[in-house]
């Protein structure tokens, strides 16, 4: 599976150079607290946040585009029908996160805490969460393709109203899944998951 990286110009403004008239940002470097207030509707695009954070949590409807997180903390925000394209999240916190009803093509998210993260009634298209601790994230009604899993820790995760058919578990972990029967239909887990999950399917299994 590709996913096409963000382009990003090497030569970026500061944040500090900001003006606010304008909802749009394009090749800005942050970093350091977001310096924007809480709105609707902001368009960021070839602009790079390094360690950044948040003060403020309310930012639903962002569209970003050609943007890279790096080692920043996005805990708690929330972003809902938001749309993402051409995203990394490196080394970053996003515990408790509301990425609900948000587009996301051509994203990574790779060794992040996402524990506790909303995904409900969201889409992702050609995207990765690679070395990420999910445990606890919830993903009801969330529409997955072109999507993997890698060495992720599911514990305690929610896939409901949604297909995980095609994906892979076999090199992440859990202890416990909250799932749906028709959820699990045609997901590749290992020998030990397997039996996770044989009690929401309502099998018992005997020596």
């Amino acid at each position: 599976m590709k996913i096409t990286a963000p382009k990003i110009p090497d030569a970026l403004t500061d944040q500090s150079a900001l003006t606010y008239d304008d909802p749009f940002f394009s090749q800005i470097a942050f970093s350091g607290a977001f310096p924007l207030a809480e709105e609707e509707h902001y368009m960021i695009d070839h602009s790079r946040f390094q360690n950044s954070y948040f003060e403020n949590r309310f930012y639903p409807r962002i569209e970003l585009s050609d943007v890279s997180f790096d080692k920043s903390d996005l805990s708690n925000l929330t972003l809902y029908a938001s749309s993402i394209h051409r995203v990394t999240f490196a080394d970053c916190k996003l515990t408790g996160i509301d990425f609900s009803e948000t587009l996301f093509q051509n994203v990574t998210f790779q060794n992040c805490r996402l524990n506790l993260a909303g995904f409900n009634f969201s889409r992702f298209k050609s995207a990765a969460f690679i070395d990420c601790d999910l445990s606890g994230a919830e993903f009801d009604g969330t529409e997955f393709k072109q999507f993997t899993f890698t060495r992720c820790n599911l514990d305690e995760c929610l896939f409901a109203n949604t297909s995980l058919l095609g994906l892979d578990f076999t090199d992440s972990t859990f202890n416990r899944l909250t799932a749906t029967v028709p959820a699990l239909k045609g997901l590749k887990v290992n020998r030990e998951q397997a039996l996770s999950l044989s009690t929401i399917l309502g099998i018992i299994i005997e020596d």
